[in-house]
């Protein structure tokens, strides 16, 4: 027997839910707040354009199409906001140049001459002559184990074929030398390159006692050199300033290139900051004997506005010695650091031309220059990205030139005479080129009260929006909407009751 079985239409209980629902929600004291907030607002703001969507002004098309406007300008309002918020956040540095600040405002850049050649041979002989060598050594092995030093100052350097420098490494331990003073005495220093000196035309003696005026044997990516106003074994040296310029000013010397005889090689000068060691970034220039060279300094400063070293060091790029704790933080010592980490690792032990900046490593003695040549290009380009630029920094660049005295036999200088000089002298002259000096300055893009005049400018040109009309938004959102659905659901409690 079949059953005729009715089951109950869905469409219709479906639509009844949906038609249930709908009226709750128009009845809803939410629904009726924000309405009732909505039309309130309409008639008592000042925003331009919101009187036209009053209860009774607009309908229907009208009203379609000056909600579609305003609704626009906002989109618009926002895409703009984003983009400046963008410019700020992303871009918030650029550089200005002035021409503002003195000399005497700039340190005098430190000027350092190197020769090419690291190890000199005649001061080779003449040094091994004063150690203590055993009898079972031999002199000439001894001197011949000095020529590996050039495997810390020379990229293609080739290990000769001997092993000499075992024999010249136990020699030096014997006689309890270390690499740097066996380097320092077997290269060309102070007294070979320098004769006599001149600031101005004042003259002083080279190689003097004094803190400012005197030349001294320093060690740089050369090998042993000889600087003026650098000083690196002086933690608390503070480099001078000069107060004159131009080619009779600055630091004027007579010199010679110190080189073995009937050998001319010609000498480096490399002109850098007076607080950092030298390195291959320096600006540098070849001088040879029987010339005058001038070498016309140009720094340039850079600074930052107090503005922009209240950004974040990502944002500002730079660091200034506050960040680190430090009492002078330099990025050239911050790399100088994080490449002596690399080699001390590598190696286990520091060169001796660098600047000792941690008592892990022993100083590298001859038998490490295997290690050192061998990875000579992957520690000049070893990655420091923590070594971030000073927020203030001294560049120089140099332009050099320079006359043949055997061809003119002349010279600028008043004190030039044939009779001073031999077929190995030079005359070098390094100056700052002009009385000022500029400046690129950071600034930052905008401030944050700019941001504000910005932001203020966007929604008043799109939406005629003041601050007044901000707060009044936000006051209609949150304050008025809970009064009116409080309103509304007392309301409808007390229908309920009737």
């Amino acid at each position: 027997m079949a059953l005729n079985v009715k089951w109950p239409p869905r469409r219709i209980a479906s639509a009844s839910v949906r038609q249930k629902l709908l009226h709750q929600w128009r009845n809803h004291p939410l629904k009726l707040a924000i309405a009732n907030t909505f039309w309130e607002y309409t008639e008592r703001t000042r925003v331009s354009g919101m009187w036209l969507l009053r209860r009774n002004r607009t309908h229907g098309l009208s009203r379609f199409i000056w909600s579609t406007v305003l609704i626009g300008l906002l989109q618009l309002s926002i895409y703009l906001t984003l983009l400046l918020w963008l410019k700020f956040y992303s871009y918030p540095i650029l550089n200005t140049i002035s021409n503002d600040l003195s000399i005497t405002d700039v340190a005098f850049p430190g000027v350092t001459i190197c020769s090419p050649k690291a190890v000199n041979t005649e001061r080779v002989e003449r040094y091994v002559k004063t150690l203590k060598i055993p009898p079972e050594y031999d002199m000439t092995e001894v001197a011949a184990g000095f020529e590996f030093l050039n495997a810390f100052t020379d990229q293609s350097f080739v290990p000769p074929s001997h092993d000499s420098y075992k024999v010249t490494d136990a020699v030096l331990r014997l006689n309890n030398v270390s690499i740097w003073e066996a380097a320092m005495a077997v290269s060309p220093g102070c007294a070979d390159f320098v004769k006599r000196c001149f600031w101005g035309y004042e003259e002083f003696p080279c190689n003097q006692t004094h803190e400012y005026l005197s030349f001294i044997p320093t060690t740089a990516f050369l090998g042993p050199c000889c600087s003026f106003n650098y000083n690196p074994r002086n933690t608390s040296y503070v480099p001078f300033s000069a107060n004159i310029f131009g080619m009779d000013g600055g630091l004027i010397f007579i010199g010679a290139e110190g080189s073995e005889r009937n050998l001319s090689t010609g000498l480096i000068v490399l002109v850098h900051h007076p607080m950092d060691y030298v390195t291959e970034t320096a600006a540098s220039v070849t001088i040879t004997a029987k010339s005058e060279s001038f070498v016309e300094v140009s720094p340039t400063v850079q600074s930052s506005s107090r503005e922009v070293l209240e950004l974040s060091e990502s944002k500002r790029d730079c660091l200034i010695s506050d960040d680190l704790q430090l009492r002078n933080y330099r990025q050239a010592a911050c790399m100088l650091a994080c490449q002596t980490e690399a080699i001390g690792k590598r190696c286990g032990c520091h060169p001796y031309l660098l600047p000792i900046v941690s008592e892990k490593f022993k100083e590298c003695n001859l038998n490490d220059t295997f290690c050192f040549s061998d990875n000579y290009d992957n520690f000049k380009s070893v990655r420091c990205d923590q070594c971030l630029p000073n927020c203030y920094d001294v560049t120089y660049s140099t332009l050099s030139y320079k006359t043949d005295l055997n061809l003119h036999q002349f010279s600028l200088s008043n004190f030039y005479t044939p009779e001073l000089l031999n077929n190995d002298s030079f005359v070098l002259r390094v100056y700052l080129a002009k009385q000022v000096v500029p400046v690129i300055r950071k600034v930052t893009v905008m401030s944050w009260i700019g941001l504000l005049s910005d932001l203020g400018g966007i929604f008043n040109l799109c939406l005629g929006l003041s601050m007044i009309s901000v707060v009044e938004f936000f006051y209609y959102c949150t304050f008025r909407l809970y009064k009116n659905y409080i309103q509304q659901r007392t309301l409808q409690l007390k229908q309920a009751w009737k």
